[in-house]
């Protein structure tokens, strides 16, 4: 059963893999870069969880791909495994997966930010107005 979950694994992996490559605009190592990049983005949500199942199945992945008795003989991948890359997969094509929130905050931070220095210039430029309307002398 080990060798069917290996092989399946692989093959998740790779599609993973080129899934990731995608959303992050490389060519190679996918799964990598998007762990680099979660780990840096420190208030991601499902941040820890996403990085250790990663992390296990980028090592799983180079054990079976460079040990040729690997692929026969190891149990590191259950069922479980199969069941969280495909979830995992369709959740990365949907944008719902922890880099793509945690840049929707950031985009909406970012726009709050600038809406407020918008407001804050605009009311420093209504209250010269209203100065120089009433003949305040502050300008």
């Amino acid at each position: 059963m080990s060798k069917k979950f290996n092989k399946k694994f692989l093959k998740l992996y790779v599609e993973l893999d080129s899934n990731c490559c995608d959303k992050l605009g490389v060519k190679a190592g996918g799964v990598t870069e998007y762990i680099n990049r979660l780990e840096s983005a420190k208030f991601a949500p499902k941040r820890d969880e996403v990085l250790d199942h990663l992390n296990k199945y980028r090592n799983a992945r180079n054990v079976l791909a460079h040990d040729a008795k690997a692929i026969k003989k190891s149990k590191l991948i259950t069922k479980y495994d199969l069941k969280w890359i495909k979830k995992f997969n369709k959740t990365l094509k949907r944008k719902k997966d922890p880099i793509s929130a945690y840049l929707r905050k950031a985009r909406k931070y970012a726009r709050g930010k600038k809406f407020k220095k918008a407001f804050l210039v605009l009311l420093v430029l209504a209250a010269i107005a209203a100065a120089a309307v009433f003949g305040l002398g502050l300008v």
